[in-house]
């Protein structure tokens, strides 16, 4: 057992711990900004035609987010895929005769439905960073456990040795003299 080690729970590997989360945000607003971004270059570029997909590309990039950072993360990829169609053109034209509650249902539809994927998808993501975080928890109890098991049976087996000792010389002290 290395004692120089850092335990899990002591200040500094929490703080490092900590120092991770921040940074994995950041890192999950670059790989949503990668994912979105390059499907709307695809789409601007005309290097595939997303229109004879059944569903919109940017379903998968939110979904996989989502899944990835979980709600809020799934959330703030659908709010940039959803400023991100709406800035840069890619909105349906309204149609002559057309009324202003349709277009407008026309125009937000996807987007509502990128985030209720995120929501959803994010939700369930959630719930399974909850139950490994108590698996985790309860691992950690485990092993503190376990650690002061063995430092009790070591104190109790250095002990039984030296009773040993202590009986052994007295034994052999006695044997010599008769």
């Amino acid at each position: 057992m290395n004692v120089h080690a850092p335990k899990r729970g002591s200040p500094r590997v929490l703080l490092e711990e900590a120092a991770s989360r921040s940074s994995s945000h950041w890192i999950g607003v670059v790989e949503g900004a990668v994912l979105i971004g390059g499907v709307f270059a695809i789409e601007r570029f005309g290097l595939f035609d997303l229109q004879t997909l059944p569903f919109h590309p940017l379903v998968l990039a939110i979904a996989l987010i989502a899944a990835q950072y979980g709600a809020s993360g799934g959330i703030m990829a659908a709010a940039m895929a959803t400023a991100i169609a709406l800035l840069g053109g890619t909105l349906p034209q309204r149609v002559v005769g057309e009324g202003y509650f349709e277009y407008l249902a026309e125009v937000w539809t996807t987007p509502l439905a990128w985030l209720v994927i995120a929501v959803l998808v994010g939700i369930i993501s959630d719930g399974h960073r909850r139950l490994l975080q108590r698996a985790e928890q309860a691992l950690f109890e485990v092993q503190k456990e376990r650690d002061l098991i063995s430092a009790q049976y070591e104190a109790l087996a250095a002990r039984a040795k030296r009773l040993e000792r202590r009986v052994a010389g007295i034994e052999n002290s006695s044997s010599t003299r008769s």
